[in-house]
């Protein structure tokens, strides 16, 4: 139980530093006029300060309330990402998408560890929460890197594009052959 403490407050404050650091890898950049585009600022300094807010390592193995109240920040912090996809810029950051997809996952994730642990009451371990451990502490690290680097690192925005291209064809072809039945 200490191994699990001890590492539930280091991997907590290592990912609340790692998004201090990106927020502050992109002021850096913003300020040296490198990057024009305020919504990677924006939003790597909401996902700090978010994390710094509800760093409640420390109470977690105090009540299983906590994925509930992770939750909810998630949700706020969704909230507040949210007028950033509409900003109307010719493209928007990798970052902020991951940033976008990130927190949905964990927020899913939160919510099925509230659901299995508090509604249901399930105090057995079973595959779920290494898949829940693993998921979410990947997620934050894959939002870190990807605030930093402002990359598509894992190719979901290129998959997303080839997805949305191919549907747009997939209409276009039935669109014109209902007008073609309709004429003939």
């Amino acid at each position: 139980m200490y191994f699990e403490k001890s590492l539930a407050v280091f991997m907590g404050a290592f990912v609340v530093w790692g998004f201090l650091m990106a927020m502050l890898f992109n002021l850096m950049l913003y300020g040296f006029k490198a990057k024009k585009d305020l919504r990677l600022l924006y939003a790597s300094t909401i996902m700090f300060l978010s994390y710094f807010i509800s760093d409640h390592f420390y109470s977690l193995f105090a009540s299983h309330e906590i994925y509930k109240t992770w939750f909810l920040y998630d949700l706020v912090t969704l909230l507040l990402i949210i007028p950033v996809l509409f900003f109307r810029k010719p493209k928007l950051s990798p970052g902020v998408v991951y940033v976008f997809i990130g927190l949905i996952f964990n927020s899913v994730m939160f919510l099925l560890m509230h659901y299995d642990r508090v509604v249901i009451g399930n105090d057995e371990a079973w595959w779920f929460w290494s898949f829940y451990s693993i998921g979410v502490n990947l997620c934050d690290l894959t939002m870190i890197a990807v605030l930093i680097v402002d990359r598509d690192i894992l190719g979901l925005i290129t998959v997303f594009e080839k997805a949305k291209l191919q549907a747009s064809r997939a209409l276009k072809h039935d669109v014109i052959n209902n007008l073609t039945a309709l004429k003939a």
